[in-house]
């Protein structure tokens, strides 16, 4: 009886799969996305960055408050943590927007993800958070 070995058989795979539909799972296809009838190419770019810009300033803000609250050990390690997720978000986006190899469509991938990266990074600590934000905050 003879056996096969197939060691590349589930990269192939991956790669059929992911040749059959590349940009569905990408952040600016989601279907929380924005921007979805800002057309194509430039527009589309553009509306993303403001989008990633807004959700930053609401990071920053979302942050500002949650930091202005806490205990000092508590606001170092949520500091140290912000500059690890920061670092994670924009090297992760770094890698989607590669996956268009310096083609048009990595213009709108980057914003697209930090946006959606970003906007998630909110709930998550105003799930952490925010209860001290209402009890303690101004």
């Amino acid at each position: 009886m003879m056996i096969f070995k197939f060691p590349y058989l589930p990269a192939a795979v991956l790669v059929l799969l992911s040749a059959v539909n590349p940009l569905h799972a990408q952040h600016m296809n989601a279907t929380d996305a924005p921007c979805k009838v800002a057309g194509t190419g430039v527009d589309q770019a553009n509306c993303l960055n403001r989008a990633a810009k807004k959700a930053d300033a609401d990071l920053n803000d979302a942050y500002r408050r949650i930091i202005e609250i806490l205990a000092s050990g508590d606001r170092q390690k949520l500091r140290s943590a912000e500059r690890i997720w920061l670092t994670y978000r924009d090297q992760t986006c770094a890698a989607e927007r590669d996956l268009y190899e310096g083609g048009t469509g990595g213009l709108a991938a980057y914003p697209a993800c930090v946006e959606a990266l970003t906007r998630h990074r909110i709930r998550d600590l105003k799930t952490t958070y925010w209860w001290k934000v209402e009890k303690f905050g101004a």
